[in-house]
Parts: C-alpha cells; sequence; structure tokens
C-alpha cells in the first residue's frame, strides 16, 4: 500500500469525502475484484480464474499476492510450473489467471478522468472512470478483435507523456 491510500483511509476515516473511495481504489487495482466488477459493468473482460496452482497457457497470470506487482505473460507449457511457483512465492498464494490466445496483443493506455489519448480505448476508460473514479491510471488491455479490459495499475503524474497532460489540464479548466 502507498501513502496515498493511508492517506485516504485516515481521512475516511475522519469523515473527510474521498474521491475515489478506498473500495474503489482497491477493487480497480486487485484483479479478479476489477474484472468481476468490469463485468457487470458491462466492461468486456477476458475468460479468468484464480488459482495456486499450474495453469494452461496462453494465457495472462497475474499475482494476488500483496507484495507483487508485475505480470506475466505465458505462451508455452514449459513455463508454466516456474511462473506459477514464483507468482504464488511456492503455491502460498492465489493468482489470476486470464485465458488468451496466441495472436492477442496486449498494451497499456494511460487514462486521464475516463479519457484516453488511443481511440480505441476510449470507450473502455469511460467505462473504468464511470465504475472506480480513478483520475489517472493505466490500463492494460487484451485485443484479439475486440478489446478487453485485462488490468488497471496506477500511473504516478511523472509517467504522464505531453497528450496525457494536456487531457489532465483540460479536465480541470472547469477549476480556473
Amino acid at each position: 500500500m502507498s501513502e496515498g491510500h493511508y492517506g485516504s483511509v485516515e481521512a475516511e476515516i475522519a469523515g473527510v469525502k474521498v474521491y475515489p473511495t478506498i473500495k474503489e481504489s482497491l477493487d480497480a487495482y486487485v484483479v479478479p475484484l476489477c474484472m468481476a466488477r468490469a463485468s457487470a459493468a458491462g466492461i468486456p473482460v477476458p475468460e479468468h480464474y484464480i488459482t495456486n496452482d499450474i495453469f494452461e497457457p496462453p494465457c495472462i497470470v497475474y499475482p494476488m499476492n500483496p507484495f507483487m506487482k508485475r505480470h506475466s505473460v505465458v505462451y508455452r507449457s514449459g513455463h508454466v510450473k516456474r511462473i506459477a511457483k514464483s507468482m504464488t512465492r511456492n503455491f502460498k498464494y492465489a493468482m489470476c489467471v486470464q485465458k488468451i490466445t496466441d495472436d492477442v496483443a496486449i498494451r497499456e493506455y494511460k487514462c486521464v478522468m475516463g479519457t484516453a489519448t488511443c481511440d480505441a480505448v476510449q470507450d473502455i476508460a469511460g467505462k473504468v472512470w464511470d465504475l472506480f473514479h480513478l483520475p489517472i491510471c493505466n490500463i492494460r488491455v487484451i485485443e484479439d478483435g475486440k478489446i478487453m479490459l485485462s488490468a488497471i495499475t496506477s500511473c504516478p503524474l511523472h509517467e504522464l507523456g505531453s497528450k496525457e497532460l494536456k487531457l489532465l489540464r483540460k479536465a480541470n479548466e472547469w477549476q480556473i
């Protein structure tokens, strides 16, 4: 958990309205929770399941271990045992496995206040904003003829490019 998370927890305890709420943030960043809420909101998501054992490639694997943030894209079965052992910390923690095909593209886009710089993900970016209220985030998507949400990750301000900063300035114009 980050300093921002604990600051938001303290604010909520003190009765200050926090936006996004702690629940929205945690639900967005924990992949299986994100998948469940996104699917219920009509956002396309890949078929997925939770396990702490081996899995069938090709897939994207997300750890549910609170101390790991990286994901792994697995195409060959020769890598399964090593990756499963690593992602689960010797099969102790669970992981979320998303099924994919060999010919998908996995891409990440930055979103600012529900807007992305890529038109192809604009609909998903808006729905993610409506559902989780994350002002700035990265969305990882799977593209295979249609676009599906794979995960949401945090995006520090210093990682925003000029296009995203322009979106942020535009979103905040009403405050001036």
